[in-house]
């Protein structure tokens, strides 16, 4: 059969591992085979990520964030000719998926021309035997063979979205777009994209390299990304917020690893680099309350707070003991009270409560006029029944 080539924008969603993971290959396909090359003939000069939660409605009536991903490839290509432009939307492995439509709004041109996808059962390009799809092997880190032929029966039901390009000799621009939204948890939702591919383009590398995160009012959490030579990437701010470096451990890996934490009030996270070889993928996770399930570091360079007995105890002020209550002093109640205006970015005229939660990262004051969900109004509900009945 003939040969072509296909510059595969991939992206593999996995419920089981809470990951939502997107990145960009060439793969080499014969009939209805798709191979992951070792080596592209095609190099990456330049590549421009920008990544952008904005807000939604979900349907459950909730507002969360959504990953918008803009990029910009400039590739450079030894000849011209044809090129399959894709990108491929897996279902995963979890038996129970939930069939939605996790990847929306995708577009792309090529040298400056709008091109339009077709979308195809992954069946008509995937091999037939699994041990050849090397992505289910890269996924899941305990292949089995029983087990992933099992959860092949879930990959193969993805889409493949693609589109013809004429790629000239030399420079070539391509430019994408989609929205997704991450894989939550109680209190988290990941954001998550595969730039180690990288490696299987002709030069390894990216000439230059530039990432531009805009969180908008979220508190999120970034591992820092190493190169392969062992180089700590550098996040700069530009704008007005609170970041910080913390020092976590983590199950699948050895000793501690840094975490960039940030809340802005406006502007956003960058890099610029050269010749860009990546160690570690990229990662955000969305924290959505404090409260929730994710760990926070007990060091930080700037020892800026994320909790403490108070804030804790703010939540679960109905379920206090009477031995408990004693302990509270009258300050004590007031920060627990205010505690959930603090997140939302209330903007204290009391300077001891101003001066408690600026301690705190996530405390960003902008506003008087702030909204409580039911949740944070019990909150307080539950602190003022406790003031009540200690001044009775």
């Amino acid at each position: 059969m003939k040969k072509i080539r296909i510059l595969l924008l991939f992206a593999l969603i996995m419920i089981f591992s809470a990951n939502l993971l997107a990145n960009d290959w060439e793969f080499g396909s014969e009939g209805g085979h798709i191979v992951p090359m070792n080596v592209s003939n095609v190099s990456i000069k330049s590549e421009r990520l920008r990544f952008k939660l904005e807000k939604f409605k979900s349907e459950y009536g909730t507002i969360d964030n959504e990953m918008v991903v803009t990029v910009r490839f400039v590739f450079d290509s030894p000849e011209a000719g044809e090129r399959y432009i894709g990108f491929i939307t897996p279902e995963g492995g979890n038996e129970e998926w939930d069939e939605r439509d996790h990847f929306k709004d995708f577009k792309t041109s090529v040298n400056g021309q709008n091109v339009n996808t077709k979308a195809y059962r992954l069946t008509d390009f995937a091999p037939k035997d699994v041990k050849q799809l090397e992505e289910v092997k890269k996924y899941y880190k305990e292949y089995d063979e029983d087990k992933a032929r099992k959860e092949y029966e879930y990959y193969k039901k993805s889409y493949v979205y693609y589109f013809k390009a004429n790629f000239k000799k030399g420079e070539n621009i391509v430019e994408h777009s989609y929205r997704y939204d991450g894989s939550s948890g109680v209190g988290i939702v990941d954001f998550n994209y595969v730039w180690s591919t990288i490696s299987k383009w002709k030069n390894q590398k990216v000439d230059n390299f530039e990432v531009i995160v805009e969180p908008g009012d979220a508190l999120i959490a970034m591992p820092v990304v190493k190169t392969k030579d062992g180089k700590e990437i550098k996040w700069q701010l530009a704008g007005e917020g609170n970041i910080d470096y913390g020092y976590k451990n983590y199950y699948d890996r050895d000793g501690q690893y840094k975490v960039l934490y940030a809340k802005l009030k406006k502007g956003y996270l960058h890099f610029k680099t050269m010749n860009f070889s990546p160690e570690d993928e990229f990662s955000l996770t969305e924290i959505t309350h404090l409260n929730g399930n994710y760990y926070f570091p007990e060091k930080t360079e700037k020892n800026f707070k994320y909790r403490d007995d108070l804030t804790k105890a703010a939540y679960s002020a109905e379920y206090l003991t009477a031995d408990e209550l004693k302990e509270l002093t009258d300050d004590d109640l007031k920060i627990m009270r205010n505690y959930p205006y603090a997140v939302a970015g209330y903007d204290f005229s009391d300077k001891k409560l101003k001066d408690y939660f600026s301690k705190f990262l996530w405390y960003i004051p902008t506003t008087k006029d702030v909204e409580l969900d039911k949740f944070d109004y019990d909150v307080v509900k539950a602190v003022d029944k406790i003031i009540k009945s200690r001044k009775k």
